[in-house]
């Protein structure tokens, strides 16, 4: 069952810096728009079976839009919680899942059924962005995952790297970005206590 909510409930980001947003993404309409600050996590293509049929289920929303790449793939650029927010229309954000009691869901926009950002409702720290939306200079893309699950005869093409899984290089970029955004948590929270213990 493909369960469908309002996620006007959902918190997009709550940034905690007064940076200039680097980004946006918006929607084909420009009703919705997400603010980005600073560099992604990463950029992906993802071929996984949820990824695969949560984009398929979206194209073929009333007047939806394309989601997959031409091998299949869904691109993504990945970014900390607290760097993305909805500057613009986070009323007219719906939130999908492709199973009912998933804590991934896939947020978009009723205005004109585009997908916009995929979140979780678990403890991870990252939503991803959905990369065909990204304005102005998306982030490179820097690697093909769950590429076991790929459509079959889909040759992938070799300037970026593939991976069967989730890489180690992966895993290890989601754990520097979970110690930064904790370190930043702390010095938006004290900014005094921290300036004593690192002048000892």
């Amino acid at each position: 069952m493909y369960v469908r909510f309002d996620a006007r409930s959902f918190v997009l980001g709550g940034m905690q810096t007064s940076e200039r947003p680097t980004r946006t993404a918006m929607c084909f309409c420009e009703g919705v728009e997400l603010e980005i600050v600073g560099p992604p996590i990463t950029a992906l293509i993802c071929h996984c079976d949820d990824c695969q049929e949560g984009s398929r289920r979206i194209e073929a929303l009333p007047n939806g839009h394309p989601v997959r790449e031409q091998n299949g793939g869904t691109a993504y650029a990945a970014y900390r919680k607290d760097r993305v927010r909805c500057s613009k229309g986070a009323s007219l954000l719906v939130a999908h899942k492709i199973r009912e009691g998933s804590a991934t869901k896939r947020l978009v926009a009723t205005c004109c059924a585009t997908a916009m950002l995929l979140g979780f409702e678990d403890r991870k720290h990252w939503v991803d962005v959905y990369w065909t939306r990204i304005r102005r200079d998306p982030p490179q893309i820097e690697m093909h995952v769950c590429t076991k699950f790929r459509r079959e005869g889909v040759d992938l093409p070799r300037d970026i790297p593939s991976y069967s899984g989730y890489p180690a290089r992966f895993l290890a970029k989601l754990v520097v970005a979970r110690i930064a955004m904790i370190f930043d948590t702390r010095m938006a929270t004290n900014p005094a206590a921290d300036m004593r213990s690192t002048s000892r």
